[in-house]
């Protein structure tokens, strides 16, 4: 699906005027965070997921596009601001922000940024989303796989020798790992932050690994959560 970050700005405008007209026992659309590695085929399975239940897909670019966007914006910015202000996530800006962690703008808006795409529902990619929603009912999933069989589908991929592709996937690794550092003190690889974790390393197709995210968000319930008001 091909979504733009001002599209994302309409739909936080929709979803609040719809949050006036909420009927009880409303159910909304699920909530799903892929952290991948690279090469591990976390693009593919999140696509995938998007198509076998009707999700948009919300790449780390459309997060920074509306964080961004978000700086310069006040009106988007103070509504963003309204959907990261439960008491759910009063534990983000009173721990984690506390912990010497950079408070710049973008990481504020990408908080309420993501938050505001909670609401919505869909299929977040990267940035840290695991962790923002920790408290919240949404399936954290982690699709990933050791380096030198990530490092064969990059080199297949993007038709590159494989030690180029291995150094792309450390170089990725090493990257993404100290952005969730450097901004919450998190570790990325602890198991513990996620509900499901995939190692592709066997896989030659990726619809298993969709089954098994599907079938665990339909176990949990996540599948179908009360709306928000």
């Amino acid at each position: 699906m091909s979504i733009d970050a001002q599209g994302v700005v309409r739909a936080f405008v929709k979803a609040a005027d719809a949050g006036h007209q909420r009927t009880a026992g409303e159910v909304r659309k699920p909530t799903i965070i892929v952290s991948r590695t690279m090469g591990s085929g976390g693009d593919a399975v999140a696509r995938a997921l998007g198509v076998r239940l009707g999700l948009d897909v919300y790449g780390a670019e459309i997060l920074d596009a509306v964080a961004h966007q978000a700086q310069v914006d006040k009106t988007l910015m103070a509504s963003l601001n309204e959907y990261a202000v439960t008491p759910a996530d009063a534990w983000l800006y009173s721990t984690v922000f506390a912990k010497n962690v950079s408070r710049d703008d973008y990481l504020n808006h990408l908080v309420a940024t993501v938050c505001g795409l909670d609401r919505l529902g869909g299929i977040i990619l990267g940035r840290g989303a695991y962790i923002i929603l920790e408290n919240r009912p949404a399936l954290r999933v982690r699709i990933t796989g050791s380096v030198d069989a990530c490092a064969r589908r990059v080199a297949e991929e993007d038709g590159i020798a494989f030690e180029a592709a291995r150094d792309k996937v450390r170089d990725s690794n090493h990257k993404r790992g100290k952005f969730v550092w450097d901004l919450f003190h998190r570790r990325l690889n602890d198991p513990t932050n996620f509900d499901v974790v995939v190692n592709t390393d066997r896989l030659t197709a990726m619809e298993p690994a969709v089954d098994l995210i599907v079938g665990m968000l339909r176990a949990t319930g996540m599948d179908k959560r009360p709306a928000a008001t």
